[in-house]
Order: C-alpha cells, then structure tokens, then sequence
C-alpha cells in the first residue's frame, strides 16, 4: 500500500510541467528523437531511485525494460554530451520554489540562512577534460576530478553554485569565495567553513549588506572591546552528562579586522569575536571553538543580529549539514563517481541527483518517516513507479507522434 497517493507527486512535480520544459528547451530535436528528454528524465529517475550503480548499461537496460526496444549504451552516453542543462535546471528550480514556499511562518527568519562548502568526486578520473588536477600523476596521464560548490538553505533544501574547472580554485578562498560573491544578496547569512580566510571577499559580503559566520583563523584583528567573559570558576573540564550542553562561551570580543598597518581599508568592518569550547565527542576532551561573524553587536552588547552569542556558535555547528548531505548524495544517490566525460553530462548529473534528493527530503517530511535515509528511499521508490511509469508513457507516445509527423526524405 503506497505512503502517498499519486496526486501528491503531480502537485509538486507535475508532468505536463516537464513536457512543457522539454518543449522550451527543445530537447528533442529531430535527430535525438530516438531517445526524448523525458525517457532520459524518467530513466535517470528510476534507476538513482532504485539504488542501483547509475551507469549507462544499467540506463540501456532500464531503458529496454520499459519501453521493449532494444537501444546501445552508448546512445546514452551521447544524449547526455548534447541534451540541454537547462532542462534539468528547470525542473530542480521549479521543485525548489515550491518545496521552500511549504516551508511554515515559523520557520522564516529575518536573514535567509544559507550553509556553503565544496565537494569532490572522480579521484581517478584519467579520462575527464575537465576538472582539477590532482597533486599526483598516474603513467597513463594526469588525474583529474570534480570539485562542485553547494549551499544549503534553512530548511535543507541543496543548490549547484559553481562546478570548478580553474587551477585557482583548488583553494576554497576562490572555489567557495567567488560564487558567494556572485550570488550574495542583502540580508543572506552565508555559513563557512575556516578555509576561505580572504579578508577581502568577506569585506565585499559585508559590503553587500549581507552577513557570514566562519571559524577565526589566521586573520589580523584588532580588539576594541571585551563585551563577554565568563568566570573562571564556572568553566568545568568534565564530560557534559547525556542532554547537558556540549559548548561553552567563554569570551565575546568587539573587534575590527585588520590592523594599523593596513591603513583605513578595514576600519569601518566590525566583526565579533565568540571564544568558546565544544565537547569532541570522538577524543573525550573540549576542543577550542573561536568564530567570527560580522553580524552587528546589539546595543546591550549581548546579541549578534538577531542570534545570541550562543546561538551563533550553534548556527555555525548546523553548517556540519552540508557535510551530512554530502555523504548522503554519495552513499545514497550515486554521486560518488562520474557518469559522463562531457561538462555537459556532468551538470545533467549534478542536477538530476539534486533533483533526487528534493523528492526524498519533501517526501520524509510529508511520510514523517523515522527511519534512515535507506527506508525512505525504498518507500518512495515504490510510491513513484506510477508516476515515472505515466511519464515514460508519455514520453513514448510523444516520440511515435513525431515520427510519424517527420517529413520524408526525397
């Protein structure tokens, strides 16, 4: 018995929405009509659903199954060099919106929080033309891969903000820093982590009248002003008991960056300093914690922003997410290796896992499953198959359609 009815995947993902896109984009040209946008959607679908391995013989033969043509791996392989991104980019902003308008009054906040951090995959990819090279050669040629940054709002929900292909942007301080740069909008929080320290890109997000939070790592500052100390006698060395609090603020600095020796540059760039402790659970002992942030000092000088100074530390401790959903996307969705050769194949990948894992999120929230991330993907994997099923049927009859309407050669 299915967990949601048919009807609620037609709300948030409509099929006439998909045919329509693929008609914008013109996926199927005359000479791919072969193998239509929709069936590659579909089957893309179903097998990273299915937990198989995502790779072209596995699509030849999904693609046999449901439609009873025989057609060659490779087909596949070409489809995905050619077939338009935008396609596929559609379809995910529009799963997007309409997964974040769900979102309840209560869980809106004055600055929209978005958490940023990259991720690699293709380690051995000898054959990619694209990506970064790695340190270290092989004696068939230079290794390659992937590095792709993604932010991850609020409410869990992942975007693609840049694919990096350039030898500068091994460091995080250009592959996280420009696209943040390029996106950043007034009143967004952006959350990362201590690899990207350029003071300047921070200074052009303050400038932009939008916020981060990020762990202090080898910046100048200069402190101002002690607003926060904890007394000495209240700081405990001792394994936190089960619920007991595993972070402890001991000091809040109003500090600006930069010093003398950098002139005026910096002078009218606050920043706060948090200096607390965490409980590392895996070594038993307290691990520094030092933040920063340029959310503004409150007139009591006991918030920044909107957040106490606690709060801060623990938006900061909710960027771990993006590492959780890295590992998700890898262990459940078949992103930790590369389908296709091609940018083209890539980013229809990219998309398409994106895409996977809306359904799975909006579709744990509305089963209120508790189990792992397994158990939702074998229900909705079963609750989908009508739906993948009328989408294939569709695809097909539009491809007999058409080449019945294909003018004849002379």
């Amino acid at each position: 018995m299915p967990l949601l009815e048919l009807e609620s995947f037609e709300k948030i993902l409509p099929k006439k929405l998909i045919e329509r896109l693929a008609i914008e984009h013109n996926v199927d040209k005359c000479n791919q009509i072969k193998l239509p946008g929709m069936l590659v959607f579909a089957c893309l679908l179903n097998i990273i659903l299915s937990g198989r391995k995502v790779s072209l013989r596995n699509l030849e033969e999904q693609y046999e199954i449901k439609t009873g043509e025989t057609i060659d791996h490779s087909t596949f392989g070409k489809r995905f060099a050619k077939i338009p991104v935008d396609f596929f980019r559609d379809i995910f902003e529009y799963l997007f919106a309409v997964l974040s308008d769900q979102a309840t009054p209560s869980e809106k906040h004055a600055l929209k929080i978005r958490f940023v951090d990259a991720t690699i995959v293709a380690l051995s990819a000898r054959l990619l033309h694209i990506g970064l090279l790695a340190n270290h050669r092989s004696k068939k040629g230079p290794l390659r891969y992937i590095k792709a940054v993604f932010s991850l709002n609020e409410y869990g929900l992942p975007r693609i903000m840049r694919i990096c292909a350039n030898a500068d942007e091994n460091s995080d301080c250009v592959a996280l820093g420009d696209p943040i740069l390029a996106s950043v909008k007034p009143k967004d929080l952006l959350i990362f982590d201590a690899g990207m320290t350029d003071r300047q890109r921070m200074l052009q997000i303050n400038n932009a009248n939008a916020y981060f939070i990020t762990r202090h790592s080898t910046q100048r500052l200069n402190t101002l002003d002690v607003v926060y100390e904890v007394d000495q006698d209240q700081i405990t060395d001792y394994e936190p008991q089960k619920g007991a609090p595993t972070y402890q603020l001991l000091r809040v600095e109003d500090c600006r960056f930069g010093t003398q020796a950098d002139g005026d540059k910096f002078e009218n760039f606050p920043v706060v300093v948090i200096y607390g402790r965490r409980w590392n659970i895996r070594d038993k002992v307290w691990s520094p914690l030092v933040i920063m942030t340029n959310l503004p000092l409150s007139d009591n000088n006991t918030k920044a922003g909107e957040y106490s100074f606690k709060d801060v530390a623990e938006l900061y401790r909710r960027r771990w997410e993006i590492e959780t959903f890295f590992r998700f996307i890898k262990q459940n969705l078949g992103y930790s290796h590369v389908l296709s050769r091609s940018q083209n194949g890539i980013e229809v990948m990219i998309y398409m896992t994106l895409i996977v894992s809306l359904l799975m999120i909006w579709y744990k929230k509305a089963t209120q499953i508790k189990g792992s991330w397994e158990a939702v993907e074998m229900w909705l994997t079963a609750d989908v198959t009508e739906w993948t099923a009328e989408l294939m049927d569709r695809a097909i009859f539009n491809q007999v359609a058409a080449r019945k309407n294909r003018p004849r050669r002379i």
